[in-house]
């Protein structure tokens, strides 16, 4: 879906009809507004001998399990995020890697501090909450919380099924209508673990994984027509499905957990991101992300596409009104907090950067030249154009530059070329 479409067209839709999807975007975005967020450093004793899985659950009677993290190495970053309540936390290392806990294993009793979910866009510190768990390497001398019964399997089962599962491009869970979902009820596409990072065919370690992260309003089906073009014999391909409504920082805190797990359980040693419209700002706030947590990307080549660095001045128009919008809306306008942010953490220097960009769209609405849904100005500046290894313009639209052939040719080009840079493996 075109950004400007995505922007405008639910709002002039809601002056027209009762049953406007910003209305339930408003009863959503109000439930997601008052979400708690916890965060901090995990860590064990000795070193670990298997990941560490930290646990949310909440502290009625009997306890529920509501949210899980997997910290796959002696010392990390858990992210947590829950409805408003009152919450517990039990970290545990997870020797058998069962995701359950089982006696004898060590773990440790954690009361965090709840922050706002707008604290996902932030660097976490002390005075903001930051929590430390320690886990002792004996097991722990207290009871721990019942919350490993069938509740709990459903969770750690959704995890498996959202990091890695299985996909086809065409399949429904791709569909129009689950985007839309995403889009104004975010919340229940959150809950019915429709969001993850999916395979298209099975994990193949001597083919270097791409991810694909669509745009605003958009899913895994924008990206037919380029992975039917992929070189198989060198890529395979991966397709990170999102609900766009939310704020882009909790897009990327999803991205983040489930490209750590599936890098925890394969191995990879490198890979490419390819990122669509806001996907690009999506891309970039996970590696921001994994910086920020002194981890290295297992990434040596990202490419972006036709992406707003400066934001969209019709998600100006977002804030206004009795209703609230998606969160996403209102971190792309122009000087957001977010954007201003984004580009501060500086690219790692042994990560290539490819930024394409469509010069082919004649929208009136749009100041300036434009591919149609975004200016000239946001897609080259930010700083991103000076950071960029390679520029190039296409004359094409917003979403036609994904059907183009000659994107696709440049993009398959310069692909193989960063990957001819790397050591021989």
């Amino acid at each position: 879906m075109r950004l400007a479409r995505a922007l405008l067209l639910p709002m002039a839709f809601c002056a027209l009809s009762s049953g406007c999807a910003l209305l339930q975007a408003d009863r959503h975005m109000k439930r997601l507004g008052e979400a708690v967020y916890f965060t901090g450093i995990v860590e064990t004793e000795q070193e670990a001998r298997g990941p560490i899985v930290v646990v949310l659950y909440t502290l009625d009677n009997p306890p529920e399990p509501v949210f899980l993290d997997v910290v796959p190495r002696t010392r990390g970053v858990y992210h947590l995020a829950a409805p408003p309540g009152r919450y517990g936390i039990l970290a545990f290392e997870d020797l058998n890697r069962d995701l359950a806990y089982q006696a004898g294993e060590p773990a440790s009793l954690y009361e965090g501090t709840a922050l706002p979910l707008t604290a996902v866009d932030e660097p976490p510190t002390a005075t903001t909450g930051l929590g430390r768990i320690k886990i002792a390497s004996r097991p722990p001398d207290v009871a721990l919380p019942a919350i490993f019964g069938d509740a709990y399997a459903a969770l750690a089962r959704r995890r498996n099924e959202e990091f890695g599962a299985p996909a086809l491009i065409d399949e429904g869970r791709f569909a129009p209508a689950r985007v839309r979902e995403g889009m104004f009820q975010p919340l229940r596409f959150l809950e019915e673990g429709r969001a993850g990072l999916f395979m298209l065919e099975p994990f193949d370690p001597k083919r270097v994984p791409v991810i694909f992260v669509h745009g605003i309003g958009g899913s895994p089906r924008d990206w037919e027509y380029v992975i039917a073009q992929l070189d198989r014999t060198r890529f395979q391909p991966w397709v990170f499905f999102y609900p766009s409504g939310v704020s882009i920082g909790l897009s990327t805190l999803l991205l983040n957990n489930a490209f750590d797990e599936l890098h925890y359980r394969h191995g990879f040693p490198t890979s490419i991101v390819v990122a669509h419209s806001m996907g690009g700002v999506v891309a970039r706030g996970t590696l921001n992300v994994i910086q920020r947590e002194g981890r290295t990307p297992p990434v040596h080549h990202v490419v972006t596409i036709s992406t707003p660095w400066q934001g969209h001045a019709a998600a100006r128009w977002a804030d206004i009104g009795p209703t609230r919008v998606p969160g996403s809306w209102l971190d792309m306008a122009p000087d957001s907090a977010y954007l201003r942010e984004l580009a501060v953490v500086a690219r790692p220097a042994d990560i290539r950067y490819t930024l394409f960009f469509g010069y082919g769209g004649r929208s009136r609405f749009v100041s300036g030249n434009n591919d149609g849904v975004v200016s000239l100005q946001s897609m080259l500046g930010g700083g991103m154009q000076s950071r960029a290894d390679v520029v190039h313009g296409f004359d094409e639209d917003h979403s036609a530059i994904l059907q183009s052939k000659e994107l696709v040719d440049m993009l398959q080009q310069r692909m193989r070329e960063e990957l001819d840079r790397l050591p021989r493996r």
